[in-house]
């Protein structure tokens, strides 16, 4: 163990000598190229990444039982912040959709379109019925994460008045 700790002590002193005239990529090459290979992290044993499982979770249990989370269950994205900005026309218009959970998309464009399923709309919460007329995130390549969101067109505000402007609260 002391052989190691020299080395590694030694190691350090030529990193710090040569971090005080080397740019920072240099040093990033030259951290990685010397590198010793017995400083390397071994993988934990399986008793102790059981161990630390088991801890994971009952801290996880006693966290959510000492803060419950309270979230309407029938919402896909519960904490989705969404604000329609802007409607180029009667079928587009661009929403603001901030979830903390999923993703962020601070002018998406979403389009007029039949609802295929059963869901709620993300604007108002209101539930949506398979046949229903919707506005849903356009389809793109690589899928949004919210491609399944929908709100119905007669929560779709229909002109600026409507239209929250201001997203700053």
């Amino acid at each position: 163990m002391t052989y190691v700790l020299g080395r590694v002590k030694a190691w350090n002193n030529a990193m710090t000598a040569f971090s005080k005239r080397a740019d920072p990529w240099s040093q990033t090459v030259h951290l990685l190229e010397a590198m010793p290979v017995d400083i390397a992290r071994t993988a934990p044993s399986q008793k102790t990444a059981r161990a630390e499982s088991a801890f994971l979770e009952r801290l996880t249990r006693d966290w959510n039982r000492t803060h419950p989370h309270h979230s309407d269950d029938r919402l896909p994205f519960p904490q989705a912040i969404v604000r329609v900005i802007e409607r180029p026309s009667s079928a587009t218009a661009l929403v603001y959709w901030s979830d903390p959970g999923t993703c962020h998309y601070g002018y998406q464009g979403w389009r007029a379109t039949t609802a295929t399923a059963e869901g709620v709309c993300s604007l108002s919460g209101m539930p949506i019925h398979r046949g229903d007329q919707i506005y849903r995130p356009s389809q793109r390549d690589p899928k949004p994460q919210n491609a399944s969101a929908m709100i119905l067109a007669a929560a779709m505000p229909q002109n600026a008045e409507e239209m929250e402007v201001d997203l700053h609260d």
